[in-house]
């Protein structure tokens, strides 16, 4: 299987698994129904992607400049090099993130979240991810970071809805890894190309 195979493999079952689970824990154990969430169930659909995409925005920048500081360079060269390795395009980038931020924030905000609360979950997100990875300090820095932002989207979708949360997940990882794939200088070294793997 190709490494662009397996992204849509695993961006479906991202999609349709993780967010098929989180709509099931929803219906079942949280008694929503999908009246409740579709198209709105807290904030009018529009009112939800306007604060979604404001705090995508602002949290997004925020990992930009941390990726900026000199001992975080290697994760984010780290992320470029597994972009390249697997040939991840536009077309790619905006399926990745659409699927992560519909499927996982279905699962852990709508599903998970209500059970275990904001903080936990957001601890549990982040983790998952590998990001609190004690061998890897500023991978491991990263993901504290990442908590709070994870906790944002939490409230996010407390308050606002699952669309706000969704919406701001996609945004973060859209700019997140566009901006990563297309850096092509590294700011710290002297006017070098980064090398492209694969």
């Amino acid at each position: 299987m190709s490494g662009r195979h397996r992204i849509y493999l695993a961006a479906a079952v991202t999609l349709f698994g993780m967010g098929g689970l989180g709509l099931l824990l929803m219906i079942v154990f949280h008694e929503q129904t999908f009246s409740n969430f579709f198209p709105g169930e807290k904030q009018p659909v529009l009112l939800q992607l306007l604060y979604g995409a404001l705090y995508g925005i602002m949290a997004v920048l925020l990992l930009l400049r941390l990726l900026r500081l000199r001992f975080l360079k290697h994760t984010g060269q780290f992320f470029r090099k597994l972009l390249l390795r697997y040939r991840v395009g536009w077309l790619e980038i905006i399926m990745i993130s659409v699927s992560a931020g519909v499927g996982e924030e279905l699962l852990f905000r709508g599903g998970i979240q209500p059970w275990l609360g904001i903080w936990p979950t957001a601890l549990i997100f982040v983790a998952l991810h590998g990001y609190l990875n004690p061998r890897d300090h500023a991978v491991f820095i990263y993901g504290v970071v990442m908590i709070p932002i994870a906790a944002g989207l939490g409230w996010l979708y407390k308050d606002c809805g699952i669309w706000a949360a969704a919406l701001a997940h996609t945004v973060i990882d859209v700019v997140l890894m566009a901006r990563i794939l297309t850096r092509n200088q590294d700011p710290y070294a002297t006017g070098k190309q980064a090398d492209p793997v694969g």
